[in-house]
């Protein structure tokens, strides 16, 4: 019976092996085969990917898009859609980076119009215009009638260059938004204020939101800053940020700086007429929903949706209002065909479907935009709901008017503009002449970079990669040769293959996820290249990408100095919290069990979950912590900080240093085993020795507890230089760069600003800078660290 479980055992394990190894092998079959597969089905068919985001639009939008292809399909049989929609726009654009990196982009996309310069700058948008002259040389029944068209939101897909609005047309706009105020209707009564129309300024703007704002308990606007809606408010004025192509800024020119001084003082110098600005929990058009607030904005038709859930209230749009002229801007997302599309026609085919009349009259009732064409957006389609606001015409009076904002390709200038601008206007930890001279400093650094230069050899992927596999063979014969040099018996042999045959699995695993990359990245960091095109559309830039780092990066220098004072705070305060806490959880008691279990969980919460309930922690304003600190130093005449805004240079490492305390469970698992570990003889013997309890901590915990402390030591320096998601969720880096830690800084560079060679860099340079502290770290131990074993 014995002999037969075993057969059986061996013939399942063998079996298990089998099947384990045929699902690997079936997936990388399955992406290998992925081109393949996406030019034609078993049956003929040609299958075209698209993806698209659902955001505020919800399951909504993504049945509309559903029915729209759904109806496509019918039409032509002989084409299949596959949709992708990963939900909101940031998990969209990131997902259609690693797409279009490994080569294997959808068919159509959308794309928004302040990304647009940088992917077309990058080759991976396929021009329009011929499929358009096309149509109408054949007279398609489907042909989009361009002049049906609202001329903005078109203009914003044209790009010559080196600016959008000119140019060849690279998509067709789904939908679009003008800017506005939405506005409380009932707390406009109550101030004895006459509801806004078109022609109205900001001088009316300003004496309703004083109005507003000496009602109990209310404030008068919401203003947004954002570096859209900032260069549209200085249009109002006839004025812009900067001329020449963004080659010379213009902020400080006497109507420009006067404007974004007077905005600065409605914040900052007066009492609720605008709101703080300081608040991380109620920001943006969220702020609205309170019914405190007389206006919000300046925002587009997409916060209708979720407007129209309110109740307690009512409330309508007013047109953006008129300075020394009368001005507006367009927000739109178009659909895009790849220029890698192995199916252009059928992609066209497929975006004239979704930009058609139909289509933009099944998605206008849903609230989100306004629809491109004239036609439909002038239908009962889209101004005959009945649901406010009352006033949608007014964005298509603002639509005969509003111009496209143009962009330089390189997205740093708008990132930089707004990250100074909102210091200055939002925040106010920086005065405006020092968030300008920031700015100007800043993108003059970024568009004079070496790297923006044109010129650099393609990376030699050739040569780099016959190198390597050189090495590998070389390395590979090394070790051959050794072991025949040395090579056992036949049954020792039998016993080392199969040991080999067990760790096969990892150490495949080793060299395909990690050793490849760590040398894919190693010959990117010294390369350009922007992480949305194939890696053979990288550039070699040699030492280029550390000389910009180490000698002309004032930003990397910001983040380090952020990363190493929260470091100097979080390694030791996390470490002494955790080992406290061990020596506490250590004694048998009843119910202790349920205590460290209880301490522990926070560790294993979701960090972007518990970021959310630390941002309402540190919030300045309405904040748990600040509401407890308050009323013990109102007494002494002192305010508590506001961590993660205004006083975020000093205070913000702290607080999430502080944060860090309630992660501290692993550690005290670690510390709790090693506590367990020692003998309780040692404990004995000291005290019949007459030492007290902390003589007992001093000279036997300790010693014995100190390979486990050093083993926390080093991890917990290495977790303080990887902090990521807190600051991401927290504050995303702000204000300015001041809670803006090395990690994030390197997502910033990779995924925002699209330099993947520059983050790959700066990966090199944090292991380098995390492997000389551990060094430093194990070189001080040798004296501090008490092996028993080795001192037995």
């Amino acid at each position: 019976m014995s002999l037969l479980w075993k057969r059986l055992k061996t013939v399942f394990a063998a079996a298990l092996a089998l099947l384990a190894g045929s699902l690997v092998l079936a997936a990388f079959v399955w992406v290998l085969s992925r081109p393949w597969r996406l030019s034609s089905s078993a049956s003929g068919q040609v299958e075209l990917t698209l993806m698209h985001w659902s955001g505020e639009g919800g399951s909504e939008e993504d049945a509309i898009v559903g029915a729209v292809l759904a109806d496509f399909e019918a039409q032509h049989p002989g084409v299949r859609v596959r949709r992708i929609n990963p939900g909101d726009g940031g998990s969209f654009y990131t997902k259609l980076q690693t797409m279009m990196a490994a080569g294997t982009p959808p068919d159509l996309f959308y794309v928004g119009a302040e990304r647009f310069p940088a992917f077309v700058e990058a080759g991976l948008l396929a021009p329009l215009d011929q499929f358009l002259e096309q149509d109408r040389d054949q007279n398609h029944p489907q042909t989009l009638p361009l002049e049906d068209f609202y001329p903005a939101p078109l203009s914003a897909f044209r790009f010559d260059g080196q600016q959008t609005g000119t140019g060849q047309l690279y998509g067709i706009p789904k939908d679009f938004t003008t800017f506005g105020f939405f506005y409380n209707r009932d707390l406009f009564a109550q101030a004895g204020l006459s509801e806004p129309e078109m022609g109205w300024t900001w001088q009316d703007f300003l004496v309703a939101a004083r109005a507003i704002g000496a009602l109990p308990g209310c404030t008068g606007a919401e203003f947004v800053t954002w570096p859209s809606v900032l260069r549209l408010y200085l249009r109002t004025e006839g004025v812009d940020v900067s001329a020449e192509q963004f080659q010379r800024s213009r902020l400080r020119e006497p109507e420009v700086y006067a404007a974004l001084e007077r905005l600065r003082n409605w914040r900052h110098q007066e009492t609720s007429t605008l709101t703080s600005g300081k608040s991380k929990v109620a920001t943006g058009a969220s702020v609205f929903l309170t019914g405190k607030v007389g206006m919000a904005g300046p925002f587009g038709h997409w916060v209708v949706p979720s407007y129209r859930k309110i109740e307690s209230f009512a409330w309508d749009f007013a047109p953006m209002p008129r300075g020394r002229v009368q001005a507006n801007a367009v927000a739109t997302v178009a659909w895009a065909v790849s220029s890698q599309s192995p199916h252009p026609e059928e992609a066209w085919a497929l975006v004239r479907h979704l930009c058609g009349p139909r289509s933009q009259a099944l998605a206008a009732p849903m609230g989100l935009a306004v629809p491109t064409l004239r036609s439909v957006a002038e239908s009962e389609a889209f101004l005959g709901d009945q649901r406010p606001p009352r006033n949608s015409r007014v964005f298509l009076q603002q639509a005969e008017y509003a111009e496209v904002l143009p962009w330089p390709a390189n997205p740093v200038f708008e990132d930089r503009l707004g990250k100074r601008m909102d210091q200055a206007l939002k925040t106010g930890d920086l005065n405006l002449d020092e968030a300008i001279s920031l700015f100007e400093k800043e993108w003059h650094r970024a568009s004079s970079s070496p790297l923006q230069a044109e010129g650099f050899a393609p990376v030699p992927w050739r040569a780099l990669v016959s190198a390597a596999l050189g090495f590998l063979l070389l390395l590979i014969s090394f070790l051959g040769w050794q072991w025949w040099r040395g090579r056992p018996g036949r049954l020792e042999r039998r016993e080392e293959l199969a040991g080999y045959a067990l760790v096969s699995p990892w150490l495949i695993g080793f060299l395909v996820f990690m050793a490849f990359p760590i040398f894919l990245s190693l010959v990117l960091s010294f390369s350009r290249w922007n992480g949305v095109s194939t890696l053979e559309h990288a550039d070699w830039v040699g030492l280029a990408n550390f000389q910009e780092l180490l000698l002309f990066d004032d930003r990397l220098r910001t983040s380090l100095r952020v990363t190493a004072y929260y470091a100097f705070l979080a390694v030791p305060l996390g470490q002494l919290a955790a080992l406290a806490t061990a020596l506490l959880m250590s004694r048998e008691i009843r119910g202790i069990g349920f205590f460290r279990s209880a301490w522990y969980l926070p560790s294993v919460l979701a960090g972007v979950g518990v970021a959310v309930l630390w941002r309402w922690v540190f919030d300045g304003d309405h904040g748990l912590l600040n509401g407890w600190l308050r009323p013990m130093l109102q007494p002494f005449g002192l305010e508590p900080p506001q961590w993660l805004d205004q006083d975020a240079a000093g205070w913000g490492p702290p607080a999430f240093a502080l944060m860090s305390l309630w992660m501290t469970g692993g550690s005290m698992v670690i510390y709790l085993a090693g506590i367990k570990g020692i003998p309780k003889e040692l404990y004995e013997a000291a005290q019949i020795d007459g030492s007290g309890a902390w003589r007992r901590f001093r000279s036997v915990t300790l010693p014995m507890l100190s390979p486990v402390i050093f083993f926390n030591l080093i991890m917990a320096i290495i977790g303080s230089f990887q902090v990521f998601t807190q600051a991401f969720v927290m504050t995303g880096g702000e204000p300015g760069d001041l809670t803006r830690f090395y990690v994030l800084y390197l997502y910033n560079q990779a995924f925002e600003y699209y330099e993947m060679g520059y983050a790959s860099a700066m990966a090199w340079l944090l292991l380098v800078v995390i492997l000389l502290l551990t060094l430093l770290v194990m070189r001080g131990s040798r004296r501090h660290v008490y092996y028993e074993a080795l001192n037995g």
